[in-house]
């Protein structure tokens, strides 16, 4: 006898893990994937952190404002920017909650507005001595006179799916 009952169990359970292993990909993005294109990333504020006298490094914060119209939950593991000051490339940012468990991440929650705070340290350089300049001349002023733009990626999670949405955007 071949097929004896705990073989038929054995085979039932063999075969469901097989078409859940490869049905769960396909079915997550109907069941639990927000959608990434209406949530909005902005550049809510660009401030002088720190000036380094010595170096004339200058460290400025960033503050993102994330809103998600969606009725699903999402959380970001990544967000990846490019910062222009006057249309000049300024710099590269990271903020990055990847060895952060799910729970622990930024929250993207139906119809709210999450902040993200991100730092990055400019360095002079031929390309953005003007803004550096206008930086350090009068930090208060010259932060608000700067045409700021923001150009990046995110990586939207939810429960089982990794979406990546890009982001653009004018201070």
């Amino acid at each position: 006898m071949f097929l004896s009952k705990r073989r038929i169990v054995l085979f039932g359970v063999i075969g469901a893990l097989v078409i859940t292993i490869i049905l769960l990909p396909r079915i997550q993005y109907f069941v639990n994937a927000p959608n990434v294109n209406v949530i909005d990333f902005n550049l809510a504020a660009v401030n002088i952190s720190n000036i380094s006298n010595n170096t004339n490094n200058i460290e400025l914060s960033l503050l993102f404002d994330v809103y998600n119209p969606s009725d699903k939950s999402a959380t970001t593991s990544k967000v990846e920017y490019d910062l222009f000051g006057d249309n000049k490339l300024l710099g590269h940012g990271i903020l990055s909650y990847e060895d952060i468990p799910l729970n622990g991440r930024p929250q993207f929650s139906p119809g709210q507005t999450t902040s993200l705070k991100s730092a990055i340290i400019l360095q002079p350089s031929d390309i953005n001595r003007d803004v550096i300049e206008k930086l350090i001349s009068n930090s208060s002023d010259s932060v608000n006179s700067i045409r700021w733009n923001v150009n990046g990626s995110s990586q939207i999670e939810s429960a089982f799916v990794i979406l990546e949405k890009d982001f653009s955007d004018v201070l």
